[in-house]
């Protein structure tokens, strides 16, 4: 490594943050000591044949002087004139990704960085900065950056915060604009180059395609319901040579989306189950057992505490979260970055996530008395089928589910594709589900299958009941009936849906349901919404928009609805119209 001399300050400063957050003098969580600490070690070893990767303290400082030398365009900083100044955290981040170079290339090393702070630690305004330094001053030809989001007003909150700092008057009577003769527009900022261009982009628009992005900003990862925009932009990024996709997000409620996954990916790189040398992040949170109403724990989950955000702030916000468990939900999400289902979905995704970690093979069960929940559609939505496996005091689920191929590959659904090529969704050719489909799986669950349809290395089960929704299920019920499946119509709606939903979200809670870790039903789990009938007690399971799918919870409420027909017994064991009281 370069001697760090005066010339670099802000590449100093960030070193000078990283020696307090280890030596304790700087209040921070343990992830952000794992990042520190990944740091440190990697400057010991860099430039080995192991890690061909040295850091270039005046690349880092390159990009950390055009950040500071950018300016303030709100609030009292603007109003004196200021230019941005990287605190600690800001000069840390700006120093890893400007900074670690490859040793014979000089590529950058790190293509992606996932970093998750609270609200109002200035992180739109960094976006901003990073987004222009590719754009104008990278030397990349036909430079693309993209300020990418789940809406086209989410998406042009760190754009036009970049189109506001481009027209804004620097300290010397200039401006940026002027500078490096940038033209900017109302949706677009050019260069002189006229392959460049910085512009935002929504998970709404048409076409993400064909994007070939030099940088690609994604604000508020956590509000992404669907993966489209991380993989659109992630895969066109292949013809650069040293792109970056950068998520600056606050904690979230979905712990199925594509948010929560990359924090669970950056935790294991911090945590050195994988190694993954080109992926950096930070995550500023409280941690497990700190009190949420310390101004330590506030301190350790926001790094500008004292700078872009208040200690009074943070105590007024804490007074009206006390007053209410919906607004302690929102504190805890959005200003210690507290992962919580609060006031979300209807079943506690922690709880839910965690049942996957007692599964066991289906081989484990077979033969086992079972039951069967099925929702079918045969267009739009999915056709679910559960297989529900009462072990004890658990309910062990498997699901399976279904959807034309022309919609798994209808552009948006990028998510849905990723989880058909890794074998967790299934689809028949054309535009409409042959629904054959299903039934031969039910058929070979049930032990009457014909091993058409490639269920052959599936194991068989003591099928005590099919249930289903009558929608296009009448010829499939009766040859199910025909082979000597018990199939039972239910009908979807709240007197039928109200007691097996109830059981389901309480043994969640108590962790009695054991789900086999298909990603499909953990992300319809996290869609699925507690609905109420108006001027009733029923509840039904809701989403709150289209695509937010839930048939495989649907499913699975068909499946527990066998087992609360049984009367009421404190005895277990009690057999009543031929099922087992579980």
């Amino acid at each position: 490594m370069r001697d760090a001399a005066l010339e670099t300050p802000i590449t100093l400063r960030a070193m000078d943050w990283v020696e307090a957050i280890l030596s304790n003098k700087v209040p921070s969580c343990r992830r952000v000591k794992l990042a520190c600490k990944r740091f440190k070690k990697d400057l010991k070893r860099a430039g080995t044949d192991g890690f061909p990767f040295v850091f270039d303290v005046e690349a880092s400082e390159h990009m950390c002087a055009f950040l500071e030398a950018l300016p303030h365009t709100e609030g009292q900083w603007a109003a004196r004139g200021e230019t941005i100044n990287l605190i600690g955290w800001q000069a840390f981040m700006i120093s890893q990704i400007g900074g670690w170079r490859h040793m014979i290339t000089g590529l950058r090393r790190f293509r992606t960085v996932y970093i998750e702070v609270p609200r109002k630690n200035g992180k739109s305004t960094l976006l901003a900065g990073v987004g222009l330094y590719f754009l104008c001053v990278d030397g990349e030809p036909g430079a693309k950056v993209y300020s990418a989001a789940s809406s086209s007003d989410q998406a042009r909150e760190v754009f036009d915060r970049a189109r506001a700092i481009a027209l804004a008057e620097m300290p010397d009577g200039t401006t940026l604009d002027t500078r490096l003769n940038l033209k900017v527009e109302q949706h677009k900022i050019k260069t002189t180059d006229v392959a460049a261009m910085f512009r935002p982009v929504a998970s709404q628009t048409k076409s993400k395609d064909g994007k070939n992005p030099h940088c690609a900003i994604i604000d508020e990862l956590h509000e992404h319901e669907k993966r489209d925009v991380w993989d659109s932009m992630d895969q066109a990024m292949g013809s650069r040579e040293q792109p970056l996709l950068i998520a600056i997000t606050t904690a979230g409620h979905n712990t199925a989306g594509i948010c929560y996954e990359q924090r669970k990916y950056l935790q294991r790189v911090l945590d050195g189950v994988f190694d993954d040398e080109t992926y950096f992040g930070l995550i500023f949170e409280a941690d497990e057992g700190d009190e949420p109403g310390d101004p330590e724990t506030w301190a350790k989950a926001n790094p500008s505490m004292g700078i872009a955000k208040s200690q009074d702030y943070m105590r007024q916000q804490w007074v009206k979260a006390s007053a209410s468990p919906a607004a302690m939900g929102e504190f805890l999400r959005k200003h210690l970055n507290v992962w919580t289902s609060v006031g979300a979905a209807a079943l506690d995704m922690d709880a839910w996530r965690a049942g996957e970690k007692l599964a066991v093979p289906m081989l484990k069960v077979a033969g086992r008395k079972a039951l069967i929940g099925v929702d079918l559609a045969t267009r739009l939505d999915p056709a679910s089928v559960v297989l529900h496996v009462p072990d004890d005091d658990l309910h062990r689920l498997y699901s399976w589910h279904f959807l034309p191929h022309k919609i798994v590959e209808t552009e948006g659904n990028e998510h849905l594709a990723g989880w058909y090529r890794e074998g967790f969704l299934h689809s028949t050719p054309g535009a409409e589900l042959n629904l054959n489909i299903v039934e031969s799986l039910v058929d070979h669950l049930a032990g009457v299958g014909d091993g058409a349809w490639g269920w052959a290395d599936l194991p068989s089960f003591d099928v005590e009941m099919v249930v289903y929704d009558a929608m296009f299920a009448a010829q499939m019920a009766a040859n199910w009936e025909t082979k000597g499946i018990n199939a039972v119509e239910l009908r979807s709606r709240a007197a039928n849906l109200n007691e097996p939903f109830q059981k389901l979200i309480a043994r969640v809670d108590d962790g009695r349901v054991i789900n086999d870790g298909n990603p499909v039903l953990t992300w319809m789990a996290g869609n699925t919404l507690m609905r109420q009938v108006q001027g009733g007690d029923y509840i039904f399971p809701g989403k709150l928009a289209p695509e937010d799918k839930i048939d495989g919870i649907v499913a699975a409420c068909n499946a527990m609805w066998p087992i609360l027909q049984v009367a009421d017994s404190e005895e277990k064991g009690v057999v009543t119209q031929g099922f087992v009281d579980v």
